[in-house]
């Protein structure tokens, strides 16, 4: 591996929108996606200024531990033993993901090692945008329905929206979470249209000074004539922000 961090994150880094994810349950979740999709991890030992490759094989949240698989090249591993602490990336659905975890025990089977590693208390998700958001007057009363798998229905408020997806204000005991995949039953459009699509909720995070929750969707495999709806509703609402500006001096 390069000494330089990996470029997916040095590209980012400067200009991320970052969550900082505490919740228990929420860590275990992103752990198990990064396990389940057998996403490929960087990691360096503390002190060390050279990025290794390894993976996730394990989660154990009862015990609080989770087995990493042995850095390579080698020289990373000859780097590793009880008590070394490893800073660990990767790229989940697209959106770099990093965490701090410190190996309890190294262990060998089948002549090759892997450690176990205490479960991180918080995982860094970082945002990136890749499309132009327009955001939504506070004069248009748009809303967002969106059913989860339990069949419960998830009310919310929309924000800005993209070709890419959507933001939206949440009540305070909404249950979404990141990574939730969730069928959009309908989405207001400023022209008066409703579209229906799959999403993928990005982050979630309580609004500054208020009880209320503000959201981040990804849409999730267009058809061409909901993107053709999406480009007039973003030209609409563009239109609708350069009206409202005042005159230039």
């Amino acid at each position: 591996m390069s000494s330089a961090e990996p470029s997916d994150f040095r590209r980012l880094d400067s200009r991320p929108s970052r969550e900082l994810i505490t919740d228990p349950v929420r860590v275990y979740r992103m752990l198990q996606s990064l396990l389940e999709r057998r996403v490929l991890l960087s990691a360096k030992p503390e002190g060390d200024e050279n990025w290794y490759t390894t993976a996730l094989l394990d989660l154990n949240p009862t015990a609080g531990i989770m087995a990493l698989d042995e850095l390579a090249p080698r020289q990373g591993h000859e780097r590793v033993r009880t008590g070394t602490r490893l800073r660990v990336m990767g790229v989940l659905g697209g959106v770099p993901t990093r965490f701090t975890g410190e190996v309890v025990d190294v262990g060998v089977q089948n002549d090759i090692a892997f450690y176990r590693v205490a479960m991180p208390r918080e995982v860094e998700y970082l945002q990136r945008r890749a499309f132009f958001r327009a955001y939504v007057p506070r004069s248009m009363e748009l809303r967002v329905e969106m059913g989860m798998e339990d069949g419960l229905p998830v009310t919310g408020r929309l924000l800005d929206l993209s070709l890419g997806g959507f933001g939206m204000q949440l009540g305070q005991d909404s249950p979404l979470a990141p990574l939730d995949v969730v069928a959009v039953r309908a989405l207001d459009l400023p022209d008066g249209q409703r579209i229906s699509c799959s999403a993928e909720i990005r982050y979630t995070q309580q609004e500054y000074g208020q009880k209320l929750i503000r959201a981040g969707a990804r849409f999730i495999d267009l058809d061409k004539g909901i993107e053709r709806s999406l480009l007039r509703a973003i030209y609409c609402l563009e239109r609708e922000q350069i009206r409202k500006r005042p005159p230039a001096d």
